[in-house]
């Protein structure tokens, strides 16, 4: 049964680990597309979000939203902002997260041992 405690202890430690490393990469990569190579994720977000053109369905409703090339340009630095926000939170939240984890674990494994 000893056995089994610290194959646990040292899995957990393992995994909580790796969720660490997994956000420290992420928000690391965040950090430098975003100061030092400002233009790696320039045409990701490039998509439309809305159309020049307004066509009507069946019931002659619009199915697109009209608006100019400004707003455009504005929606998609808007969406690339929240993209880089949810990144961001979600890194912090795994390392904030597996951090503790990982430290009561760990500790408890080596006393373990």
């Amino acid at each position: 049964m000893q056995n089994i405690k610290k194959i646990y202890l040292y899995l957990v430690s393992l995994v909580s680990l790796f969720i660490i490393v997994f956000g420290a990469i992420s928000l690391l990569n965040m950090g430098l597309k975003t100061w030092v190579f400002t233009k790696a994720d320039k045409d990701f977000y490039s998509y439309p979000m809305c159309s020049t053109e307004v066509a009507p369905d069946s019931a002659g409703k619009s199915l697109a939203y009209k608006c100019d090339e400004g707003e455009q340009q504005k929606r998609v630095e808007d969406s690339r902002e929240a993209q880089k926000q949810r990144e961001a939170a979600n890194s912090l939240a795994m390392i904030i997260v597996g951090a503790p984890v990982f430290y009561f674990h760990w500790r408890l494994a080596r006393k373990e041992a």
